[in-house]
């Protein structure tokens, strides 16, 4: 209620009732003694006396009321606002705790702060501007568009900031090696596929810089991509050497190795190389009788599997037998088994 028409219509009221007493009533005085003291006032002075009681009571009584509902008030737009900051930061895969005052605001509020993700169908026209910011964020991401997300914090684990590195790394693959010099600033699975990129067309000697980031699967990438390079960036069979001695390849690793390099490396250099891996790791001796195997060298392949115990190596044991019996089979079959 508006207290200034309140107060004026009080008056108007008031006046015509003090008015109306005196001169159509009584012009008459009346004296009341209160606690010991005579009061002598005109009749309609001690009849609108109640009347300007009340208008003060009911006054202060809005008054206070009309505080709390101001209050109130104040506070649920607070509370809105603390909404759109907690679905902002939600949209951006980072939510964040607010304290809420309104009991109507907490429960949404409380959602918002946990996280949650399908916004897809929100009529971005009647959102908040900070989310309306957010949500083109997101989708901007999603549809492959690099933006610079420094300027909002967030974690290098944020899933939106996670594909917006892959993004760039799409669009701009020789900044791959930027990637790799600043890790701290990356998640690993940025730092992962920066690493996969990189090795399809690093230097041998780029190569060994980055050792550190060339796991088991960055390894198979790398071989399997051998064969794209031309004569001038061939990689050694030293540098594969060392690749596989920090990864420790299972045997499956190395015969499927063996499989993926008969296609950039000399019969020559293969057998010295699964030689001299074989002698190294037991592992290899697999992968070694393999790529005799690949290259016709059946009896040497028989010998190296008769120094062995009986009941090992039957796969290749067989295999050979049906060769001698000859059935030809593809090698492949011995690849089954991974």
């Amino acid at each position: 209620m508006h207290l200034k028409r309140y107060t004026l219509a009080a008056i108007l009221i008031i006046a015509a009732v003090g008015t109306f007493v005196h001169q159509m009533v009584t012009p008459d005085e009346f004296t009341l003694n209160l606690m010991g003291v005579n009061v002598t006032l005109p009749i309609a002075v001690w009849v609108v006396i109640p009347m300007v009681l009340l208008y003060f009571a009911s006054f202060f009584h809005m008054l206070y009321y009309g505080f709390k509902a101001y209050m109130r008030r104040k506070r649920v737009t607070k509370d809105i606002e603390k909404l759109a900051d907690a679905l902002y930061w939600d949209i951006l895969k980072s939510p964040k705790k607010h304290h809420y005052t309104d009991k109507r605001v907490k429960p949404i509020g409380v959602v918002l702060d946990s996280g949650c993700d399908d916004f897809t169908k929100v009529d971005k026209k009647l959102c908040h501007e900070k989310v309306r910011d957010a949500i083109d964020i997101v989708t901007a991401i999603r549809h492959g568009e690099v933006l610079d997300l420094s300027k909002y914090k967030l974690e290098k684990s944020n899933p939106y900031v996670i594909q917006n590195a892959l993004n760039m790394l799409k669009q701009e693959p020789d900044r791959a090696e930027e990637v790799l010099r600043r890790v701290p600033y990356y998640d690993e699975r940025v730092i992962k596929e920066a690493a996969r990129i990189f090795v399809e067309k690093a230097t041998e000697q780029q190569l060994e810089k980055y050792l550190d980031f060339i796991d088991k699967d960055v390894m198979m990438h790398l071989i399997d991509t051998l064969e794209e390079r031309d004569e001038k960036n061939r990689i050694s069979l030293t540098l594969i050497e060392k690749i596989l001695t920090k990864n420790s390849p299972s045997d499956c690793d190395y015969m499927l190795i063996s499989r993926k390099l008969v296609k950039s490396y000399t019969p020559h250099e293969l057998l010295a190389f699964f030689e001299k891996l074989a002698a190294r790791d037991e592992k290899a001796f697999k992968a070694y009788v393999f790529t005799l195997i690949e290259f016709e060298m059946l009896d040497k392949a028989n010998e190296l599997l008769q120094d062995t115990q009986r009941g090992e190596y039957l796969d290749f044991k067989a295999y050979l037998d049906l060769r001698k019996s000859g059935k030809h089979y593809p090698i492949d079959l011995l690849l089954n088994q991974c």
